[in-house]
C-alpha cells in the first residue's frame, strides 16, 4: 500500500509562505512540486528484489553507486553499517528524504550488511564513542573501519559524488 511523502506531507507541493526581507523586499508564497515525491505525494512500497539486483555485484556489493536513489540508500547504508565506508552517509540519506519506506529500507541495508560483510555494527563501534562519549570495547572480528584510529574507507570504492564525506 502506498503512504504519503513525509515531506510534502501527502500534498505533492512545497510551500515557500511569503515574506518580506530585513531590507523591505517583498517576496511572494512561491509553490513547487515536491522535491522528494516528485509532486505525486505517495510512494510505493519499495521492489526489494528489484533493489538487491541493483546492489548486486560480482563477489558481494556493486563497485559503484547504483542509480534509483532507494537502491544507494541500501547499498550505502549497508557499506557504512558493514564496515566499508564508515564515513557519514549524509547523500544517500538526502537522496530519500520524504520516502515514507526507509525504515524498510534500513532493514534490508542492516541484512545486507550482515550477509556480505559479516556484521552491521561496524560503524556503531566507530562512532559510538564520538556520539556517546563513552569508550566502547570493539569486540574480535570486527573490520579495521571499526575502530576510531582505522581506515574510513576499506575498498577503496569510494564514488566521487559522495567525496564531501571524507572532508
Amino acid at each position: 500500500m502506498n503512504k504519503p511523502c513525509t515531506r510534502c506531507k501527502g500534498s505533492g507541493i512545497t510551500i515557500h509562505n511569503a515574506f518580506t526581507a530585513y531590507d523591505g523586499t517583498y517576496y511572494p508564497e512561491h509553490r513547487y512540486a515536491c522535491i522528494s515525491c516528485d509532486g505525486k505525494g505517495e510512494f510505493e512500497p519499495p521492489n526489494i528484489p528489484q533493489i538487491l539486483e541493483e546492489i548486486k555485484g560480482r563477489k558481494g556489493l556493486r563497485s559503484a553507486r547504483p542509480k534509483s536513489k532507494r537502491a544507494y540508500y541500501v547499498w550505502r547504508m549497508a557499506r557504512f553499517h558493514g564496515g566499508a565506508d564508515v564515513t557519514m552517509p549524509v547523500c544517500a540519506s538526502m537522496d530519500v528524504a520524504g520516502d515514507p519506506f526507509v525504515d524498510v529500507l534500513d532493514i534490508i541495508a542492516d541484512r545486507v550488511a550482515q550477509r556480505v560483510y559479516g556484521t552491521d555494527k561496524a560503524a556503531a563501534y566507530r562512532w559510538g564513542s564520538a556520539l556517546f562519549g563513552s569508550d566502547m570495547k570493539v569486540p574480535d572480528g570486527m573490520p579495521a573501519s571499526a575502530y576510531s584510529c582505522g581506515p574510513v574507507v576499506l575498498d577503496g570504492d569510494k564514488p566521487e559524488e559522495e567525496m564531501m564525506e571524507l572532508v
